[in-house]
């Protein structure tokens, strides 16, 4: 990469930095009360948070079980995706905090307390407290596990630690496993959604994660894998985890549906969804149908263009299916409680489109940057930020 792109595109970051943290000021001064509880930065938040713990366990394949590829390939690799796991969290965070609070600054009120004096503040029976608890140990762990893999580049000794490097690992896979059975539990144990209760949700949420995670790690290394000299492997190994994964959540996603026909309270959500084309389009063709067939192709053709196709297809339909599973069900709800006088519509507000917008702008300049700043390909020495050296 020449010297004038590297400054071009840290004067694009910068500036996608400065106008994603305008969007979220702006939309967090702007917002208002909702006709539902949870709106778009829900969906938004568990989406990005499924990436991220997604990207994870993926990696995880090589941390924790050893998996080094045909000719050590995701050796080449594994820098990259620990970043990508590490960065996709941010905007998760963003979302949700701004969800929570009444602003950028009073996100902190949820482990500090300031009313009578400054005084540390948790609160261990909320779930959604928890829930900022373990995504901040999840984000520590990784951040860890970067450094490790960035400073054994270049010493010797520390590579020679295995048991290190597989008691973070280890760390990293103990914290994700924690944060998906806490994030079932948050909406789990919501009585009042009947679409949402009970312990189906843990286990959706881990085999979307993957799938997920997978898919927006595939697209972020795939620019990078032709100067790697990894490109035939990542096809392979990225459709191959597709591959294997889409029939379990198809079988998952219709058990879901079908368990809920059974159960009336529970249908009311699932009869909406079913019979919008969103539900036929999105999540049925888009996220099942049209990735399984472009997955299995580009597996056994080793075909990068097909695999993109499925990778874009399941980071598009995945962001719909999340949405729609989280907004139908309180809109229902609200239609079985009050009756005909409870009708309701519901659209993202406005403030929730710019603090979105505003997260993903941050999102894409932090990846911009880590790549331009940190030494995340083989052989590359730490030149700058002291905790790499």
């Amino acid at each position: 990469m020449s010297r004038d792109m590297r400054w071009g595109l840290a004067g694009l970051a910068v500036v996608l930095i400065a106008a994603g943290a305008v969007l979220i000021w702006q939309g967090s001064e702007h917002r208002h009360a909702e006709v539902i509880p949870w709106g778009l930065l829900v969906p938004g938040y568990v989406f990005f948070a499924l990436m991220a713990t997604g990207s994870s366990i993926v990696n995880s394949i090589y941390t924790v079980f050893g998996y080094k590829g045909p000719n050590g390939e995701y050796e080449k690799i594994i820098k990259l995706g620990v970043f990508f796991s590490l960065v996709t969290i941010i905007p998760a965070w963003i979302m949700i905090l701004m969800d929570l609070s009444k602003g950028p600054l009073a996100a902190m009120n949820m482990f500090i307390h300031t009313k009578e004096g400054f005084s540390l503040f948790f609160q261990p029976r909320s779930a959604i407290a928890w829930m900022a608890l373990l995504y901040m140990i999840f984000a520590l762990t990784l951040l860890i596990e970067l450094i490790y893999f960035i400073r054994s580049e270049v010493s010797e000794k520390l590579r020679k630690v295995k048991s290190l490097e597989l008691a973070i690992a280890l760390a990293v896979l103990t914290a994700t496993v924690l944060v998906h059975s806490n994030l079932g539990q948050v909406f789990g144990n919501v009585m009042a959604i009947p679409a949402w209760y009970g312990p189906h949700m843990a286990v959706y949420f881990i085999i979307s994660a993957i799938i997920i995670g997978a898919a927006g790690q595939a697209l972020f290394l795939l620019p990078f894998t032709q100067s790697l000299g990894v490109r035939e492997f990542t096809t392979w190994y990225y459709s191959r985890i597709l591959m294997i994964s889409l029939p379990i959540l198809a079988f998952i996603k219709g058990w879901m549906v079908i368990n809920s026909y059974y159960s009336p309270a529970s249908w009311e959500a699932y009869r909406e969804v079913v019979s919008t084309p969103n539900f036929y389009v999105f999540e049925v063709i888009l996220l099942l149908v049209l990735p399984f067939i472009a997955a299995t192709v580009a597996y056994y053709r080793k075909n990068t263009a097909l695999l993109i196709l499925a990778a874009l297809s399941l980071v598009v339909a995945g962001f719909v299916d999340k949405y729609d599973l989280i907004i139908h069900p309180q809109i229902a709800f609200i239609h079985s409680y009050l009756g005909k006088v409870g009708h309701v519509h519901y659209a993202p507000a406005e403030f929730e489109i710019m603090i979105s917008t505003g997260a993903v702008l941050v999102y894409i300049a932090l990846l911009i940057l880590g790549v331009l700043l940190l030494p995340l390909k083989p052989g590359e020495k730490p030149k700058t930020l002291y905790i790499f050296k």
